[in-house]
């Protein structure tokens, strides 16, 4: 009886001990590399100058990426967004008049996207602006500091290590199907 008694516990063992080895292991291997890849190194229609409009102007990222608090994509501003304040020059740089005509002509504004997950990651702006009260800056960085648009992420910490240490200390979920599709 004791032979039996043993390999029932070594099955017992085995069976809570290999879900959170396979786990540490796959967060090992996961967590370990960039989840963030930038999607273009090339430069922006505009020189957008993050640091005139947030720093210096107060405005808010969500007064341009106005969709950030109520859906799963931030959105890059429209030439709409551009012209609520830019229909007429604000001032006398170049990349404004670049603007202004801009928005009077037909041609579209084609900011190219610098932040991009991997397919199999989900990642809803809205759950974690809106509903997670996490400020842009924790993601991108102090983009109210820069005078030109960035051609790769601002921040080389957006990884799995970081979402998994950040949902830690928001006693968010870290359950994998959260963030995994």
């Amino acid at each position: 009886m004791s032979g039996s008694s043993t390999s029932i516990n070594a099955r017992a063992i085995r069976a809570i001990l290999m879900p959170g080895l396979l786990s540490l292991a796959l967060g090992a291997a996961c967590g370990s590399g960039e989840a963030l890849r930038s999607a273009s190194s090339g430069a922006q229609p505009i020189q957008f100058n993050h640091k005139l409009h947030v720093a210096d102007q107060g405005l808010d990222c969500v007064e341009c990426h106005r969709f950030v608090t109520s859906t799963r994509k931030a959105t890059l501003p429209g030439k709409d967004v551009c012209a609520d304040c830019h229909r007429e020059p604000q001032g006398s740089s170049p990349e404004e008049q670049k603007l202004v005509a801009l928005l009077s002509s037909s041609e579209e504004l084609r900011w190219k996207r610098v932040y991009v997950l991997p397919e199999h990651v989900y990642f809803s702006h809205f759950r974690h602006v809106t509903l997670g009260q996490i400020g842009c800056q924790t993601c991108h960085g102090e983009m109210k500091e820069l005078t030109a648009p960035p051609r790769k992420p601002a921040t080389n910490i957006i990884n799995m290590s970081f979402c998994i240490g950040c949902h830690k200390d928001r006693r968010a979920s870290n359950d994998c199907l959260a963030c995994h599709t």
